[in-house]
């Protein structure tokens, strides 16, 4: 399928993911689309939650100074930091807004099994309409 049948068949082409490594990386860039998933596991089995409800993901596409577009996957607690710094911000809508996320550390492991959580700060900033493009 081209991508200009992805794009009308509601897909599009597929963008870069940005990736925080170690605690500073930090990642912004205007918000140019946002897309709620059912979330996957790498076999892409569906995630649920012990009461059997999905788990979701919340995929921003963002438009970057440094990396060009670029898509930034946001789940736990990115989601919660980015919906503090949108309601600190007065802000309703991402779309057109500036969103920036810094991994700030990690939280308390408590699964051996699994890695420590990753912990989010996020500033989220209403841009002017002359200034989003």
């Amino acid at each position: 399928m081209s991508d200009e049948q992805d794009l009308l068949a509601g897909g599009g082409p597929k963008l870069p993911t940005l990736k925080f490594e170690k605690p500073g990386d930090t990642h912004g860039g205007i918000v140019t689309d946002v897309k709620k998933l059912e979330d996957r596991d790498p076999a892409g089995n569906a995630k649920t939650w012990p009461n059997g409800d999905p788990r979701f993901v919340y995929v921003l596409s963002l438009k970057t100074e440094t990396e060009g577009e670029c898509n930034l996957w946001a789940r736990g607690v990115m989601i919660n930091a980015i919906r503090e710094a949108a309601k600190s911000a007065g802000v309703t809508e991402l779309v057109g807004n500036k969103v920036s996320i810094r991994y700030t550390g990690d939280g308390e492991q408590k699964n051996k099994a699994f890695n420590a959580p990753k912990l989010f700060a996020a500033k989220v900033e209403k841009v002017a309409t002359d200034d989003r493009w």
